[in-house]
């Protein structure tokens, strides 16, 4: 065993002394994180070529002499080479989890003659028709924006990315097994991976199997029943059956591309068995809102081409013509429907509205509509918005909502009028025909014609402005979400999106919080139509709520130690707002920092749904008794008075009024640097912004904050005075009643 500064390091084969003929060898041994530390991946590198390696291999044995808490460490490998005769001197290389390829130790190892007659290698399967697809898609989404897009040089640069052979260790007798997802290339939805295979062995019958890419905790899959062909391929093997295995498996962002997915069996006797290793270049959300280059029959064969010949010149064997037609289809329709047949427009980059115009009055009579009536974000917005606009020029005010909520109370106590809708009919309209169909039933059920203005909140509500315009009333369309309608609404048919994406240049004003979430919506309209004004926050509600309950009584209620800290992260549970990977990095934090497992770490928000079943899934499995969810609260002052840190760990974000609301209570903040964000809070300045997805950088983040207490401070005094400067209803309530009695003055 040799030790590093970074692990311990051990090769078993070959043994020292041996020496092995030259051409193709398998090193095999050990390797363990010290303390502080923790490796994701392997590979070697002798001379200029980089060797991957199968790192993972579970050992009951190490578990035991490192004493680790787990019944197995996930350290073992095997390192396949080349060398050639004579001397090699071979680097060991490992991934550290903040996303870095450290050199863990460096073997000279000599190599005999190689052997008089040598098998040629196996050749490679060809890339699969699906797989040269997504490359194709994913190449039509890199050039999105350019004119002219250099289709040679892009189709290099992403040939080059695509792991093949992508599957580095198929799973040995006596388990079969594959899976079909993620492939070579795949879409990562905000740090998480669909996985659909197959797996099970001849003899016993598997207990769990779990996946991960980090190996800082593994995640179970779940059975799913029988797969389709394998028990007619294994008639021999009864476990054939009910051999399918479903789940999610999150992959931090930080993790260098391609990234590498671990899959693991336990059989009844309580052994662990790595089965499959292979290697997927990913692309996320963001990725997809870029959209596509401008609309051209030739640039579509020209992508299609440059791909296919960048592989050849690889020489990346590629499933035949027949096979790989079919897989095209829908990204030809795709590219069809959805690529602009324009620029992105440049006009309309009006700012904020810096009074009233002059001659304007207010709207007499509102039509306010909302998808929901919960307490979040977006509906809070609406509804603070109807309280100034009440407060100001008492206007008739009804609201149209889908789902019924809390917020229907203070609407009422407005004294307007709340009318619940069945939205379900447009949510499943997959064609323009059935759209408009589902749209003349609600203009039916709400008469948009006894209104002076229509306020549409978020994109959901879309349909408004189209009932607005067949009314020939104005409408002003709120827009909060910082993606575009495709990536919004996914699996929606293309065919049925340009009624969405229509309404956009249909509206007579179109408001973005920020300029980040303006340029996903340059493609849908000129722009002039488009006004960008912040959001806000009721400051001195706020305060009320903070002074009326004193710090110590909020922390003994939720069970505090007087000397106890807490960090709070607060959000509806769901996959937008990455709660598993925060919990991934308070256990890492705790891993490297383990002063950090004497802090309460609280989520908020929790609900009913998958996610929040994943969540919970994850939190066992991560053992850490610091961190937990509680569910979504009326009272989100209590945690925030409460609070030491709070952290916001979403991948999508307009303009968060968690973060206002943290501001408020003068709290040091982590966040991720996503949209409108750093509009709010500066890096350094009023807070600490990270990458979103990148567990390595949120644990140091808040291992900082926690560490420098006066530097923490000041970070949350800077963002109070930052939030009383800037985002008070004060300053901005009027801004947005002026941008409704311009868009009301508009003739319609």
């Amino acid at each position: 065993m040799i030790e590093t500064p970074h692990a311990f390091f051990c090769l078993e084969s070959p043994a020292a002394g041996e020496t092995p003929p030259a051409g193709r060898v398998v090193c095999r041994g050990w390797l363990v994180a010290k303390p502080g530390k923790h490796f994701a991946d392997l590979r070697a590198r002798v001379g200029t070529r980089v060797y991957p390696g199968v790192y993972g291999l579970p050992r009951r044995d190490l578990a035991v002499h490192f004493r680790s808490r787990d019944s197995h460490l996930l350290a073992a490998f095997e390192q396949p080479l080349r060398l050639a005769a004579g001397s090699n001197s071979i680097v060991f290389e490992v991934c550290t989890l903040a996303g870095e390829w450290l050199a863990v130790h460096t073997l000279e190892l000599t190599a005999g003659p190689a052997p008089g007659s040598t098998v040629a290698p196996p050749a490679h399967a060809p890339l699969r028709a699906v797989e040269f697809a997504r490359g194709l898609h994913l190449l039509l989404r890199r050039a999105a924006g350019e004119q002219h897009p250099d289709w040679p040089s892009l189709a290099t640069e992403l040939a080059a990315a695509i792991p093949h052979p992508c599957t580095t260790r198929f799973a040995h007798a006596p388990f079969h097994g594959h899976f079909d997802e993620p492939a070579a290339l795949a879409r990562g939805a905000f740090g998480r991976v669909d996985l659909i295979g197959w797996l099970f062995h001849e003899t016993e019958p598997i207990r769990r199997v779990f996946a991960t890419f980090d190996l800082q905790a593994v995640q179970e899959l779940q059975a799913a029943g029988d797969y389709a062909g394998v028990p007619a391929r294994f008639p021999q093997f009864a476990n054939s059956a009910d051999c399918r295995w479903h789940g999610f498996v999150d992959t931090p962002a930080q993790l260098p591309q391609p990234r590498c997915l671990r899959l693991y069996a336990e059989l009844a006797d309580g052994s662990w068995h790595l089965c499959n290793v292979q290697h997927t270049l990913l692309w996320d959300v963001e990725t997809e809102k870029r959209g596509y280059p401008r609309f051209s029959f030739t640039a579509f064969f020209q992508a299609a081409h440059a791909l296919h010949s960048a592989l050849r010149r690889r020489r990346v064997a590629i499933e035949n013509l027949r096979a790989i037609l079919p897989e095209l289809r829908p990204v030809w329709q795709a590219f069809h429907a959805l690529a602009p047949r324009r620029g992105p427009s440049m006009g309309g980059l009006s700012g904020e509205l810096l009074s009233a115009p002059p001659g304007q009055s207010d709207p007499r009579r509102l039509l306010l509509v909302s998808h929901n009536l919960n307490l979040e974000g977006a509906p809070l917005f609406l509804a603070e918005f109807a309280a100034h606009c009440r407060r100001t020029g008492h206007p008739d005010i009804t609201v149209v909502t889908g789902r019924d909520g809390p917020l229907r109370r203070r609407y009422e106590e407005l004294g307007a009028t709340v009318r619940v809708v069945d939205l379900d009919p447009l949510a499943r309209s997959a064609t323009p025909s059935a759209q408009r169909d589902a749209l003349r039933q609600l203009v039916r059920e709400v008469d948009f014609t006894a209104c002076d203005l229509v306020v549409a909140n978020t994109l959901t509500s879309y349909w408004a402005v189209h009932a607005a315009s067949a009314a020939h009333r104005p409408s002003l369309f709120y827009i909060h979400e910082s993606t575009t309608p495709a990536a919004f609404f996914p699996g929606r048919n293309p065919a049925a999106l340009p009624g969405i994406e229509q309404a956009l240049a249909a509206a007579t004003r179109v408001s973005f919080l920020t300029a980040a979430t303006r340029r996903y919506y340059s493609a849908f309209s000129d722009g002039a139509n488009y006004r960008i004004t912040p959001g806000w926050i009721d400051l001195r509600a706020l305060d009320a709520l903070r002074t009326s309950r004193s710090r110590d009584e909020l922390r003994r209620r939720l069970g505090l130690a007087p000397d106890e800290r807490l960090v709070v992260n607060l959000g509806t549970v769901c996959d937008r707002k990455g709660q598993i990977l925060f919990a991934r990095s308070v256990d890492l934090l705790c891993r490297l920092h383990p002063p950090a497992e004497r802090v309460r770490f609280l989520m908020i928000g929790g609900r009913n749904t998958d996610y929040d079943r994943d969540l919970a899934a994850q939190l066992v499995t991560l053992n850490r008794p610091n961190l937990s969810v509680v569910p979504e609260s009326e009272d989100a002052a209590a945690f925030y008075g409460a609070a030491d840190v709070f952290v916001c760990s979403s991948f999508e974000e307009s303009f968060p009024r968690v973060i206002l609301e943290a501001m408020a209570f003068s709290l040091p903040i982590v966040s991720s640097a996503v949209h409108g964000v750093p509009d709010i809070v500066r890096h350094d300045e009023e807070a600490v912004l990270v990458p979103p997805g990148d567990t390595w950088a949120l644990a140091e983040a808040m291992g900082q904050l926690l560490s420098q207490p006066a530097w923490a401070t000041q970070l949350g005094q800077r963002a109070r005075r930052r939030l009383e400067q800037t985002f008070t209803t004060d300053r901005l309530l009027p801004l947005h009643l002026a941008l409704a009695r311009e868009t009301t003055a508009v003739h319609v």
